[in-house]
């Protein structure tokens, strides 16, 4: 594979594609230059320029089009294939698709392409993105607060503390779960209170009481350590 990418294309909205992006986007497909000269009727001349192109125009970022439709194809791959595209996209790429996701996330009304959005964000890690993430913090789908908590686990701000705290009395376990992970790394002496108080509660879940006994214990010997 030329590039060390594997992304699986939706084809069904080809035309909402620029054409120099459908050329990158074969290209992230792991397909040669050669052969997708084969498949589109160019030269790989024209291939390469149209590969350059979508790139310095994802770079540069002046427009937010190249990057919402990385985005759409982000949206319609697995997780391994996501994965694997920010495993190979350099810093500049990272920045600008950081970029347009601080504008994108709080218009996303579709929950599945926001929790797709919010795990991009947390594989990120870019504090920036942390107002936009809290923001969506009181959201009406379970799942997209559990991924709330997911992506501030990975940013690790103090910042986070108080969305974090009010999560623990969230009304789905997975999301009190979530938030005491997350705590482990930037909790203080109040979450341990927090946690203490919680584990006192006879009907909360094994799975979830767990997790705070286990942040409770991470906290505590990181405190002691300094």
């Amino acid at each position: 594979m030329e590039n060390g990418l594997s992304i699986t294309i939706n084809w069904g909205n080809v035309k909402e594609y620029d054409d120099h992006f459908i050329s990158y986007l074969l290209f992230l497909e792991g397909k040669s230059v050669s052969l997708i000269s084969q498949i589109r009727n160019l030269s790989k001349e024209e291939v390469d320029q149209q590969i350059i192109e979508s790139k310095v125009k994802m770079k540069q970022s002046k427009k937010t089009q190249d990057f919402s439709q990385v985005f759409m194809v982000l949206l319609a791959s697995t997780k391994e294939e996501r994965l694997n595209f920010l495993l190979q996209s350099d810093g500049l790429v990272k920045e600008e698709l950081m970029k347009y996701m601080v504008i994108r996330i709080p218009t996303i009304e579709n929950a599945e392409d926001l929790m797709i959005a919010l795990w991009l964000a947390g594989q990120l890690k870019d504090k920036r993105l942390l107002p936009a993430i809290h923001q969506e913090s009181n959201h009406k789908h379970g799942g997209v607060r559990r991924m709330v908590c997911s992506a501030l686990g990975k940013i690790q701000d103090r910042s986070s503390l108080d969305v974090l705290h009010r999560a623990l009395q969230d009304g789905k376990p997975q999301v009190r779960q979530y938030a005491a992970k997350s705590l482990a790394r930037i909790g203080n002496e109040k979450t341990v209170t927090r946690l203490k108080a919680l584990l006192k509660n006879p009907n909360e879940t094994e799975y979830v009481q767990r997790a705070y006994d286990n942040t409770i214990k991470e906290i505590q010997e990181r405190l002691k350590r300094g």
